[in-house]
């Protein structure tokens, strides 16, 4: 019982997506794991990213099982705080962002662990009915790719 109850605390403990400030570590990181590395570029007062984070990304962080299947990290595109990217150099998000193409928010980027897309990417929102098994689609493609 006192371990069920552990287990639901550490569960619940998890109510944001982790910002990153160093690709470089987490691309290692996923490359290790052999999972892709699943990117939100996020905006901080964007709703729709919020909703991406609440309804859909955060569960996975959720449920263990996707400890094995995925590395999830979000930058903010409109922060002023550098980060590393994969080389390791210091850059602005919003640098990171145009080298990525990315100007919609929420994007989220497949990347292996140099930062190479893998898989097509999802731009905005969506369907909401359908952003569950296109990102679940997308890791499972992305996981191939990576192999």
């Amino acid at each position: 019982m006192l371990l069920l109850l552990f287990l639901g605390s550490a569960a619940a403990e998890i109510n944001h997506l982790r910002l990153t400030d160093d690709l470089q570590r987490d691309g290692a990181l996923a490359a290790e794991r052999k999972v892709p590395l699943l990117l939100m570029v996020s905006a901080e007062e964007c709703p729709y990213c919020m909703v991406m984070e609440s309804d859909y990304l955060l569960p996975l962080l959720r449920n263990r099982e996707y400890d094995s299947k995925v590395l999830i990290r979000k930058i903010h595109l409109d922060s002023f705080d550098e980060i590393k990217d994969f080389s390791g150099h210091p850059v602005e998000p919003s640098e990171l962002s145009q080298n990525y193409g990315v100007w919609v928010t929420p994007t989220l980027l497949f990347l292996n662990g140099k930062g190479e897309e893998v898989q097509k990417r999802m731009v905005g929102l969506g369907v909401r009915d359908f952003v569950s098994a296109f990102i679940d689609e997308s890791l499972a493609l992305a996981a191939k790719m990576i192999r």
